[in-house]
């Protein structure tokens, strides 16, 4: 099963889109939490404040093609 033209695919037999397969795999897991770690150490070292700007990370998982890899972000706040 192939997601929206990036040709991933999802595992066989488990029911879950291709989609759900990516969004729940290793490298959007490694990206969101190096998003997490990096706005803790940030927030820390005082080099931002809770809720001024944002932190952006683009997941590289060498499966998908580039330009329908996920882009993570930390909460704007907004």
């Amino acid at each position: 099963m192939s997601c929206g033209g990036c040709g991933c695919e999802a595992p066989a037999g488990t029911g879950a889109t291709a989609s759900e397969a990516y969004l729940s795999g290793e490298p959007v897991r490694e990206a969101r939490e190096l998003v997490a770690e990096l706005c803790r150490h940030f927030y820390a070292q005082g080099w931002v404040t809770g809720t001024g700007g944002s932190i952006t990370v683009k997941v590289n998982d060498p499966a998908v093609p580039l330009a329908d890899r996920l882009i993570v972000m930390s909460p704007s706040g907004n």
